[in-house]
Parts: structure tokens; sequence; C-alpha cells
């Protein structure tokens, strides 16, 4: 048996990506890619027809998004879930919550609205994630 011969430069990375190959390695949808381009998150270079998107580009996109998290901030809801997925959850979750916790929901005090707001969200991540029995106490 012959020994292969090594490709010289098989160890290097690429380094632009096209949309489709950039959104499958980030995991985010191709329309919020191309939002993200829109606002300058992400930069592209234009070859012709082709977009091409710098991995530094998405390196930066990642490291700016470590240190949100690592800040402690929460990401709204809207830029991590699909909204047709996040609006029928949300609706869901409101229509088996009480009364007096959906009047919160309007109401013209942030506090009261906030705690409702936070309620109804721990009632959607108990829903989906089967501990119902712990938040059906209004609060």
């Amino acid at each position: 048996m012959r020994p292969t011969p090594s490709k010289p430069n098989a160890d290097l990375s690429p380094i632009t990506l096209r949309i489709a190959d950039a959104c499958r390695i980030t995991g985010i949808g191709r329309s919020k890619f191309y939002e993200l381009i829109k606002s300058g998150e992400i930069g592209v270079i234009k070859v012709g027809a082709i977009t091409l998107v710098p991995m530094t580009s998405i390196d930066a996109l990642l490291q700016r998004g470590r240190q949100i998290a690592g800040d402690g901030a929460r990401l709204p809801l809207a830029e991590v879930m699909h909204p047709f997925l996040a609006n029928a959850i949300l609706t869901a979750s409101i229509a088996s919550t009480p009364e007096a916790i959906r009047r919160d929901l309007s109401s013209a005090d942030e506090g009261r609205r906030g705690k409702a707001e936070d309620l109804v969200v721990e009632r959607m991540i108990s829903a989906l994630y089967g501990r119902n029995d712990q938040l059906d106490v209004v609060r």
C-alpha cells in the first residue's frame, strides 16, 4: 500500500462562506441572517452576484453574543424564536392564564405589567417542560 501524499494547505479553514453555509454553521435562519446584514451586524463581500460572508464577521457576531450572555442580559424572544412559533406559544399561554394576570398584561403600571409578563413566561416554560403544577397559583 502506497502512502497518500498529504495535500498542502489541507488544514486551512475557509475565510469566507456563502450565505447558506453561514446560516447552517451559525444556526441563524436565512431571513434573520439578512436582517443582520442589513443592520450592519454582519459584514459581507459582494463578488458579482455572489455574496460572501467573511469568517471574521461571523466570529465578531459570536463574540458580541458571548459578551451579552456574559453580562446576564436576556435576548428578546423575537430574536431567538421564529415569530409565528413565538406568537402561537404566547397565545396558548395567555389563553390558559387567569383573568387577573391577563388584566395586568395591559396595565399602565410598568411594574404590574412586568410581573404579569414574567408569570406568562414562567407558565410557557412550565408548559413546555411539563411542570404545570408549580405555577397554577396566582401571585
